[in-house]
């Protein structure tokens, strides 16, 4: 046999092994990375990373102002002659009415982020007390 074509040979299997070798190394370290930079896509919502509760207090409390200043302005319009006295009794009722729905409203999502503030101690006292007694 030609030894230029073993040495070939010879060649070609020694990076084919090495290939195969690092193919072997490289697979699971790519896995792993994979995971790695996918985990915080699988992780359960927690309330204190999701704005929705915030969002939506907030977004309730822009329009409650807004209609509280609606309401005032249309008192000062009242008060300066641009708006006649019976107008301002027809359109004042609407405006209140507003401004009382979106306070009640408020006063709930508050609540409600107050009941979920609360159970967070809880939960987070329990878990404190939870690590100490192992810990003993």
């Amino acid at each position: 046999m030609n030894p230029r074509l073993i040495k070939v040979a010879i060649a070609v299997g020694l990076v084919t092994i090495a290939t195969a070798l690092i193919s072997l190394i490289a697979a699971p370290l790519m896995g792993i990375a994979m995971a790695l930079i996918l985990s915080p896509f699988a992780r359960e919502k927690r309330i204190w990373f999701v704005g929705d509760v915030a969002t939506e207090v907030s977004i309730i409390a822009k329009r409650r102002e807004e209609s509280l200043r609606a309401l005032k302005d249309l008192e000062d319009e009242r008060n300066r002659g641009k708006l006649s006295e019976e107008d301002f009794r027809a359109l004042r009722p609407r405006y209140l009415e507003t401004a009382k729905e979106l306070t009640r409203q408020l006063d709930l999502a508050n609540e409600y982020l107050a009941a979920a503030r609360r159970r967070l101690d809880k939960e987070l006292a329990e878990a404190a007390a939870s690590a100490e007694r192992r810990a003993k």
